[in-house]
């Protein structure tokens, strides 16, 4: 169970090192905030992952 855990907190490690920046809290609306975060950052991640992938 600690790894599944672990996994959590490195996925969700983005958007919280900017919530922490910005002393936003993820009880005062920072939970939503995150999620955006944490999309924005994976999901540039995969397409420059997958990209030189798909173009050969």
């Amino acid at each position: 169970m600690s790894f599944l855990k672990a996994l959590t907190n490195l996925f969700l490690l983005p958007g919280t090192l900017v919530l922490n920046a910005l002393d936003i809290s993820v009880e005062n609306d920072g939970g939503v905030f995150r999620s955006l975060l944490n999309m924005v950052f994976w999901g540039a991640l995969g397409v420059m992952i997958i990209l030189p992938i798909a173009l050969r």
